[in-house]
């Protein structure tokens, strides 16, 4: 078979059937993910950042079938299901990994809160996705809990490469299911190795993941992560009570892999400058529907293969320009200058300190670690103005600030006579990599599994807890802090009475 090698840099070069190449990766909805970046906003703290979901979805089809090759070779994986049922799950698993972030809107998990949901389950519906389900068993449970890229995914993969996904002998309903999470054939009752491509997929162990995180790692540069990628491909394996697993071979190389995505989602997508990137971004998009009337990011617009980052960038350039005395026009200028303003804190520790929480002061020099931002003018080691009050309790005090912020936001504004789109409490916006969803990953060994909590190979550090950033005009932190701690000890005298 005629096949067609891309050249990538995280995994050498990408060997693709031409087949696939013309029928799916040379197509308007595929290419269109070459200007979709993967972390959004984040290349404005990390300027390498600039990998797109084009690169990642080469790469996640690759480790696919990888991995699924090397299965192939496993006795107890072929057992009882015959080659042709082989060969459908791979066909089905290579379309599935190649589609499975085809319906990123731009700025990937940014924009997602912008499309119209009621619009987009209608098309989903419209595809006899829903019935597909149903027939199957599953349900619409999986569909009603779907993110709005992967639902969109599921429009685009049946109604723009049904006809070429069929021509290889791969039914779309299933690819979408492989997208989701399930398998509609395991479903239906074939051999229990259709439910392992899934998983492949979508699970704990996913090679979404393992490219993700290894990708992330290179292209920002952060270099946080030591992991042997090749060791954890080999390592993989199945079971049919367990589904997939990896082998003790993997041993030694999980520990890394899962201290390496907590180690990614703390020092790159919770950076507090990549977190205050993402979140201008986001509040852009907001004024922009605002000022215009209009959502900056649609279901059609992704759905006709032309909305990506560039053109969404482009609207809210020329909006900017058409109201120049707008808040979209100010916070425009501010995104384009990489005009940030400074953070109360930087980490943990440095909350801690200013905050006197239960980690212990700590002498930062809060010195910036991706570029020089200015942002330290009153010196940063204020102590939070503590002058022998007492310390509080950190974790009581950072879910105070998240499940306030919006609140918060106003007071801190009014106490600081700023308007309030210059103050904002946030985190990042991405999912978090929780590595309590990492504990039932299996291990397998001497015929059973064990979970890798019960290996020991997680461990808590405090200092890898995310928290909330607040983010004022420069010369306000230390009257925004003093602000803060008063109103938090104010409103825990009264909710305890104290």
């Amino acid at each position: 078979m005629p096949t067609t090698q891309i050249k990538d840099p995280v995994h050498g070069y990408v060997e693709l059937p031409d087949a696939l190449v013309d029928g799916v990766v040379d197509t308007r909805p595929f290419q269109r993910l070459r200007y979709v970046r993967q972390l959004s906003a984040t290349h404005l703290v990390y300027p390498g950042a600039n990998h797109t979901r084009f690169e990642h979805s080469l790469g996640v089809y690759h480790l696919g079938r990888t991995v699924f090759e090397n299965l192939r070779r496993q006795p107890y994986v072929t057992q009882n299901v015959t080659t042709d049922e082989l060969e459908e799950v791979q066909r089905t698993l290579e379309c599935a990994c190649l589609l499975h972030d085809v319906g990123h809107p731009p700025f990937s998990h940014l924009s997602e809160g912008f499309l119209d949901e009621g619009v987009l389950r209608e098309r989903v519906v419209d595809t006899g996705l829903v019935d597909a389900f149903d027939r199957a068993g599953v349900g619409g449970a999986p569909l009603r809990s779907a993110s709005p890229h992967e639902l969109l995914g599921c429009v685009l993969i049946v109604e723009e490469y049904g006809d070429a996904l069929r021509s290889f002998d791969v039914d779309p309903f299933e690819v979408c299911a492989y997208v989701l999470g399930y398998s509609l054939a395991y479903e239906r009752g074939e051999p229990w190795q259709y439910g392992v491509g899934a998983q492949l997929l979508h699970s704990p162990i996913d090679v979404d993941r393992l490219d993700y995180i290894t990708r992330d790692n290179q292209m920002t540069g952060a270099g946080v992560l030591s992991f042997d990628v090749d060791r954890m491909v080999d390592a993989y394996t199945a079971h049919p009570e367990e589904g997939l697993a990896l082998t003790e071979k993997a041993l030694s190389t999980i520990g890394n892999y899962l201290e390496g995505r907590i180690a990614l989602y703390m020092w790159v997508t919770q950076h507090h400058k990549a977190v205050y990137a993402n979140r201008l971004l986001q509040e852009l998009l907001g004024e922009y529907e605002r000022v215009t009337g209009e959502s900056p990011v649609t279901v059609d617009g992704v759905l006709s293969r032309e909305l990506d980052d560039n053109a969404v960038l482009e609207r809210l350039r020329t909006a900017a320009r058409e109201h120049p005395d707008s808040t979209l026009a100010s916070m425009y200028d501010r995104f384009r200058g990489r005009r940030f303003p400074a953070t109360c804190w930087k980490h943990r520790i440095a909350l801690a300190d200013r905050i006197g929480g239960d980690i212990g002061s700590a002498d930062e020099s809060d010195g910036d670690d991706d570029e020089s931002d200015g942002d330290d003018d009153e010196g940063d080691r204020d102590g939070g103005d503590r002058d022998g009050e007492r310390g509080l309790d950190l974790d009581d005090f950072t879910a105070w600030l998240t499940e306030g912020d919006e609140r918060l936001e106003r007071l801190l504004a009014d106490a600081l006579d700023v308007p309030v789109h210059e103050v904002w409490i946030d985190r990042s916006y991405v999912p978090a990599y929780d590595p309590d969803e990492l504990e039932d990953i299996p291990i397998a060994y001497g015929g059973t599994t064990r979970s890798v909590g019960d290996w020991g190979l997680y461990g808590d550090r405090a200092f890898d807890v995310p928290i909330p950033f607040v983010f004022v005009p420069d010369g306000t932190k230390r009257r925004a802090i003093r602000v803060l701690r008063e109103a938090f000890e104010r409103e825990t005298v009264v909710a305890t009475g104290t």
